[in-house]
């Protein structure tokens, strides 16, 4: 295994803070949670959609979520580890711009994902049943194509919620989904985490929601094992206070159960081994 193996309880890759246009909560207060939940520590990781960076205002977003940090971490040190990080969304949109965000901000961890469809919109937004199955097969093939591009050439440490178009697809809208059809493109996007020693997320929040599983599914970690997939994150993917470590030891289970030792955190961008519980 790379980088350095640390023994360690629970700690949580992927969380939001009221930085974020979708969350609750303030930093202060998820801390207050961590702490009290058993947590050993968090990446904070708010949302950066490229597409709309000078619309929502992002780098003030990112600029109070940086100061946030510091200010958490003198009040929580020993308590709690913090890290900065960020979920980075439509990496292509606007490269230049990426890049530039990624040289502006001290990130631990930068987590990439795509929200949007071919036209631009959150796929949160959209009525499947108002969908054709043709219509759902092509967003669901320019997704994962999109990803497998940033796979390929993207800057970030770890792909976050692999199958982020079922938690609505199938969840919120019970329309099945065939994730075989899609099976190439998606052994090739863990073919290439692997080979770039890119991380690969387990994203918990589907576990106590509609979804009723993990982003993505069990399989694809033992695939990505099978592939020579070294680093995975955990992140519970909390909006709010009460979800921060949620499914992290179930996750653990299934990292265990696929052949991995260790799991994942980033620190300056740096994958530090922990050991699993």
């Amino acid at each position: 295994m790379g980088g350095s193996a640390l023994y360690i309880n629970l700690f949580d890759s992927h969380v939001h803070s009221d930085n974020s246009f979708d969350a609750a909560h303030s930093l202060t207060f998820l801390c207050e949670k961590a702490v009290e939940q058993g947590v050993s520590g968090i990446a904070v990781t708010d949302h950066c959609e490229l597409r709309d960076y000078h619309r929502d205002h992002y780098a003030q977003r990112l600029a109070q979520a940086a100061f946030d940090v510091r200010k958490c971490r003198a009040v929580f040190r020993g308590q709690l580890s913090l890290l900065f990080g960020v979920e980075l969304s439509d990496l292509f949109y606007d490269e230049a711009l990426a890049a530039r965000v990624l040289q502006q901000f001290p990130f631990d961890l930068v987590l990439v994902s795509q929200h949007t469809d071919q036209d631009g919109v959150d796929c949160y937004y959209v009525d499947y049943h108002t969908k054709t199955r043709a219509e759902i097969d092509a967003y669901l093939r320019f997704y994962f194509e999109y990803l497998l591009r940033v796979a390929r050439q993207g800057d970030f440490d770890a792909l976050a919620h692999l199958t982020y178009p079922l938690r609505y697809i199938q969840g919120t809208h019970k329309i099945p989904v065939d994730l075989g059809r899609y099976e190439e493109l998606i052994d090739e996007i863990l073919r290439q985490l692997a080979a770039r020693g890119k991380a690969l997320e387990v994203n918990t929040s589907g576990l106590a929601g509609e979804l009723g599983d993990t982003m993505p599914p069990a399989r694809y970690l033992k695939r990505f094992r099978q592939l020579g997939g070294e680093y995975v994150t955990l992140g519970s993917d909390a909006h709010a206070a009460e979800r921060v470590g949620a499914g992290l030891q179930q996750a653990m289970q299934l990292l265990a159960d696929a052949g991995f030792s260790y799991f994942t955190v980033y620190k300056g961008r740096q994958p530090l081994q922990l050991k699993l519980i």
